[in-house]
């Protein structure tokens, strides 16, 4: 006579997370809420690992960029005094009220040509 076999149904377990959760832990909400991770698993194996590249490449970048900024020598900074401080603010305020001013745009665009030499 054959049995049949009984299986054991698993208690839940407190310890235990979703793959989901497991695949974004780290994430900032940003990135977790943008859309974009929805959107990769869509991609080709070569559109994966051409994005997969690029991300290597700017993360590779912004570290280097980040070492120069952490070698430079700063011990013989001075601290401004109140006195410089306040004209400086006062000296922004003027050339923004003269128009002398640039957009977040133009600020990017100018500090990436300016430290070109990084990349």
């Amino acid at each position: 006579m054959m049995r049949s076999k009984r299986y054991k149904v698993q208690k839940e377990s407190v310890d235990k997370v979703c793959e989901q959760i497991a695949m974004t832990y780290g994430m900032s909400d940003s990135l977790v809420n943008s859309g974009l991770l929805s959107q990769v698993s869509s991609l080709s194996i070569q559109d994966k690992q051409c994005l997969l590249r690029y991300i290597s490449e700017e993360v590779e970048m912004e570290r280097q960029e980040e070492d120069e900024w952490d070698r430079q020598d700063t011990s013989n900074l001075e601290p401004y005094t109140l006195e410089e401080l306040h004209s400086r603010i006062n000296e922004s305020h003027q050339q923004y009220l003269r128009g002398e001013y640039q957009t977040e745009a133009e600020v990017r665009e100018e500090l990436k040509r300016e430290f070109q030499w990084l990349q």
